[in-house]
């Protein structure tokens, strides 16, 4: 599929495309309001269909053709350390893992998904394991 072919179908059902990406005219994947507590986040449920995210390389960002279909920017914001001046350490971007592994649990607390279930020290990951977990308890 091309990227104009993939927006199309992604719009088609009605999914919302975010790219990932430190620009200026990105919004902060997650915002807390530390006079209220409350954290807000950029996604809009007006998107009926859920939302796709693009992730650049963390050398390059995103390519022209990957901007060209993106709907919205977020980006992921980043201290510089505990120091009073904002100073200390840091980086330019994070892997792609990463990043990736943020945004999907931002969206995921938006999205008031449920945790997955958990057996000792695991998380389960099959679909109904919970279920059978819970059967074998009683």
């Amino acid at each position: 599929w091309s990227h104009t072919e993939a927006r199309e179908y992604l719009h088609q059902k009605g999914v919302r495309i975010y790219g990932i990406e430190i620009m200026a005219n990105a919004s902060p994947i997650m915002k807390y309001d530390s006079v209220t507590g409350v954290v807000r986040f950029p996604f809009d449920r007006r998107w009926h269909g859920g939302a796709a995210f693009v992730m650049g390389n963390e050398g390059n960002g995103l390519s022209e053709k990957q901007r060209e279909i993106c709907d919205e920017f977020l980006f992921i914001p980043q201290t510089r350390g505990g120091r009073s001046d904002g100073g200390g350490g840091g980086s330019a971007s994070l892997n792609v893992a990463c990043a990736a592994t943020v945004v999907l649990q931002a969206y995921c607390l938006w999205a008031d998904y449920p945790d997955a279930g958990m057996a000792g020290e695991k998380f389960l990951a099959l679909p109904g394991e919970n279920e059978r977990l819970r059967h074998r308890e009683r």
